[in-house]
């Protein structure tokens, strides 16, 4: 039996969000700034502040009293030394030529002069007292403001770190108001997305301000939610035609084999019928999933890319609807000048198919198709015109669209199941190719597919070249 208390985990850390990056981002330039700031600041005052021992007067090899830099009363007591001492020498010279009698007279002025000469050293003596007195005063400042300056300095560096550390608590405080401020915006773009994708993708973000970044991410947003909008739509569009389309087949073979069984005098020859109007229902589902999954491979994009003629396709299908167009009674006109173009040849032959089957199936009997390829500014052309009822112009999009009829008719499988002009215009635009369907005066459809032009060959690997994606299909 384990006794022991439950196990103590790691504290946990904060999610790391981007307010907390963002604010850890700010904290940190602050305090980098701030020291560099604090440490250049530091460094001017060190400078500034610096203590420099005062430079004593430069006392020459030889002094002599008139190059000698003295204090006041020091140069005054020399200054007058010098000219006692001119005084005495010019008396010795003067006694030395001089007879005895005045020698009394001289004697008396010499004696005046080294009383005066006693008097001149002793103020020279107090003089330099003064100056030791002063030299030494001048030492004790400059040690007293060496240390007051490394007081300073000191005090100056512990306020600098104060300073720094509570203006940098009151960095992180700003930053972490200023990045919610900034993320305000996406954190409304992120809980307006989530319940847009969640409920309803006919609602926008419709973000008002200036044409910033964050004003950029919203519209790409609502382009986005449009595209998806449509999307599901269609999607959703295609799901019910297609489910009405597989299920009226379905429910006719359900008929016809429910009223045979029910029929206990259904001999072998009505059996047979029954069959063959199954098997008859069962190759129209066939054909109508086939359409399904053209239009499906179209919209995905292309799987092969090879240089074709469009001119050769063309003469192909109007071959093969020979039997059809003189069962009808319609006349074809066609010129089919080459057209190359870049593309595969699968989607392009089934477009060329659809867009003159389609004018030969709605048209009128003893009416007219006219088929052209060519090329124009280099652009490879396919343009197909057919009598036939009337369009009403507000009509020509729909019509390219899955599952839709002019006459609206979902039961009629006579003219096909309303898939061929929505894969020709998948399979153009799966090719980047522009294409146009305008109605005429008169009743039938112009349509017109041009092509972009062809890229320059490129060799294939190995020399060769691409293999046939329909001779592959084939075998």
């Amino acid at each position: 039996m384990n006794i022991a208390g439950p196990r103590l985990g790691y504290p946990r850390l904060p999610r790391r969000t981007a307010r907390l990056r963002l604010t850890a981002l700010v904290g940190g330039l602050f305090l980098v700034t701030g020291t560099a700031l604090a440490a250049i600041t530091y460094a001017l005052f060190e400078r500034a502040t610096e203590y420099r021992t005062p430079s004593l007067p430069r006392i020459p090899r030889t002094p002599t009293i008139k190059n000698l830099q003295l204090p006041a009363p020091l140069g005054q007591a020399f200054y007058r030394l010098s000219q006692f001492q001119n005084q005495l020498a010019q008396t010795q010279h003067q006694m030395a030529g001089l007879a005895v009698g005045p020698l009394a007279r001289q004697d008396q002025q010499l004696t005046q002069a080294q009383q005066q000469l006693i008097r001149d050293q002793h103020q020279l003596a107090l003089s330099v007292r003064q100056l030791a007195q002063s030299v030494h005063q001048l030492a004790q400042t400059g040690t007293v403001q060496a240390a007051q300056r490394a007081t300073d300095a000191h005090q100056l560096l512990v306020n600098s770190g104060i300073a720094l550390g509570i203006v940098a608590v009151l960095a992180l405080l700003a930053g972490w108001l200023v990045a919610g401020r900034m993320l305000r915006p996406i954190r409304t773009i992120t809980r307006t997305a989530r319940r847009i994708s969640s409920t309803s993708l006919h609602e926008r973000l419709a973000l008002d301000g200036p044409q910033d970044e964050l004003k950029e991410l919203g519209d790409t947003l609502d382009d986005l939610f449009a595209r998806l909008e449509a999307a599901f739509e269609a999607q959703r569009h295609f799901v019910a035609n297609a489910s009405h389309e597989l299920r009226t087949p379905l429910t006719a073979e359900r008929t016809i084999l429910q009223v045979a069984l029910d029929d206990p005098g259904t001999t072998t020859t009505a059996w047979r019928c029954t069959a063959e109007e199954v098997l008859a229902s069962s190759d129209e589902q066939a054909r109508l999933i086939e359409a399904m999954l053209t239009l499906a491979s179209s919209e995905s994009g292309l799987n092969d890319h090879q240089p074709i003629d469009l001119a050769t396709m063309v003469t192909a299908t109007l071959a093969d609807l020979e039997p059809e167009t003189g069962r009808l009674g319609i006349r074809v006109d066609r010129v089919t000048e080459p057209a190359p173009l870049d593309g595969d040849p699968l989607l392009v032959e089934r477009l060329a198919a659809n867009l003159v089957t389609n004018a030969v199936r709605h048209n009128i009997p003893g009416g007219r198709v006219e088929v052209r390829t060519g090329v124009e500014d280099g652009e490879a052309v396919l343009s197909v015109t057919n009598t036939g009822p009337l369009v009403p112009p507000t009509e020509v999009d729909r019509i390219f669209q899955p599952f839709q009829r002019l006459d609206r008719r979902r039961a009629n499988y006579k003219d096909g199941h309303g898939l061929g002009l929505s894969i020709v215009r998948a399979i153009a635009t799966a090719h980047h190719a522009a294409i146009t369907a305008r109605p005429r005066p008169d009743g039938g459809l112009f349509v017109s597919v041009i092509f972009p032009r062809p890229q320059p060959a490129s060799p294939a690997p190995g020399g060769g070249l691409p293999a046939n994606s329909e001779t592959l299909l084939r075998c």
